[in-house]
């Protein structure tokens, strides 16, 4: 049988379990088959890391298994109920990866753990509480190895001070499951206006209905050509620059007469948190004439990659927050899915071929956390920059239109 290179030390495994954080609901069992796994966001974040990487080693598929909580094994009669639902004889072989941040870490006891990690700390917060995963730079003592999903990162530490074993995954996994068999298009795309959002209902997985507000916002667009963009926010970073980005936005442009329309893509949802009440409550208060602002706001996931042909008839340019530890896995990952990121440049020179604007504004953010409370340098684009912003997505999204019209019609 032919192993993946990052599975050698571990050939002997018997199955390789996934998990990765998220809301509880979203899964009926305790222990699935990854083919029976469905996750509410396959777009973007460390759900759609773990998708790609399934897709990335079809040779192991009957191995795989998806651990909704792996932290509740640990028990001699839980780990052998574990291993006989992955048709194993024994518990003590099993391999565990776990795909999200370092603060989101999770172990299985008695098995052997590693951490699948697309998050590159450059700017850790300034003031952290003495909890020990506060800083984002250290590891639970189990997790022995790191694999990579992008040379370059800067690799955590095990709490008590040694190095985990790093191995780069070859070949480009955030594209794995894109470039597969094209699935027939279909339903998958969660739309909400942040007038219509309900914490339950976004936690429970895909919605059951759908936006009252998005056909008037189509509408309206296809008038005054004011494309859709969207902003994906990564709500397990506590220093991210979205919600001030969406406020100044909001303030530089006229309701009446919008520049580019926002769809706010979260991702890396834990369920627990309230950052997006939060983000609509700062709004009401921040904006005038909220009642009319935030039925034209939304909030967008991918449920399906069968709905990825409608999200880029929606929108084709994203902007992409730099100081987001995954900028480079989150702009790989849009480019590859068919659309154009623009890098909102904080810190590190981004890699060649990106397209850029500066941000060039200075703030910190204070974030009340699990860990207790962090302050966080960012850098957001000046009224100066989004001014350059807008009519620089205006233009690349006619060209990505017209490229996409001209691919329809050779076809």
């Amino acid at each position: 049988m032919i192993r993946p290179h990052f599975l050698r030390p571990w050939d002997d495994a018997p199955a390789i379990l996934l998990s990765c954080p998220g809301p509880l609901r979203r899964q009926h069992a305790a222990v699935l088959p990854i083919a029976q796994l469905a996750l509410p966001q396959c777009l973007l974040g460390s759900e759609a890391q773990l998708l790609a990487f399934v897709a990335a080693q079809p040779e192991l598929a009957t191995r795989l298994f998806f651990l909704p909580l792996p932290e509740i094994f640990g028990a001699p009669a839980s780990m052998a109920a574990l291993a006989a639902a992955c048709g194993t004889e024994g518990a003590g072989r099993l391999v565990h990866l776990r795909f999200g941040g370092t603060r989101s870490a999770r172990v299985l006891k008695e098995a052997r753990n590693a951490l699948v990690l697309a998050e590159h700390h450059r700017a850790p917060p300034i003031t952290a509480s003495r909890h020990p995963f506060a800083s984002g730079l250290v590891v639970p003592p189990t997790i022995r190895r790191i694999l990579s999903l992008q040379p370059g990162q800067a690799i955590p530490t095990v709490l008590g001070g040694h190095r985990p074993q790093v191995t780069v995954l070859k070949g480009d996994v955030a594209a794995a499951d894109l470039l597969g068999p094209k699935l027939p298009e279909g339903d998958g795309l969660d739309l909400v206006s942040l007038a219509e959002f309900r914490t339950n209902a976004w936690a429970a997985g895909p919605l059951r209905q759908a936006s009252t507000h998005m056909q008037a916002a189509r509408d309206a667009a296809a008038k005054d050509r004011a494309p859709f963009v969207l902003v994906p926010w990564n709500l397990d970073d506590f220093g991210s620059a979205v919600p001030a980005l969406v406020a100044r936005t909001l303030r530089l442009q006229r309701q009446d007469q919008p520049a580019v329309r926002l769809v706010i893509m979260p991702f890396n949802y834990p369920g627990q948190t309230g950052l997006i009440r939060r983000l609509i409550r700062q709004l009401r208060q921040s904006i005038e004439n909220p009642a009319a602002v935030l039925p034209q706001l939304f909030l967008g996931r991918l449920t399906s990659l069968a709905a990825l042909p409608g999200l880029r008839r929606l929108a084709r340019v994203a902007w992409v927050d730099g100081n987001d530890p995954e900028h480079d896995w989150t702009m790989r990952r849009l480019d590859a899915a068919g659309f154009a990121p623009v890098l909102l440049a904080a810190g590190d020179p981004p890699r060649p071929g990106t397209i850029q604007i500066a941000a060039d504004d200075q703030l910190t953010i204070a974030a009340e956390t699990r860990f207790g409370l962090l302050h966080y340098h960012a850098q957001l684009p000046s009224l100066r920059s989004l001014r350059a912003l807008l009519p620089l997505t205006r233009e690349m999204a006619r060209e990505k239109r017209s490229a996409a019209a001209r691919a329809r019609r050779k076809a």
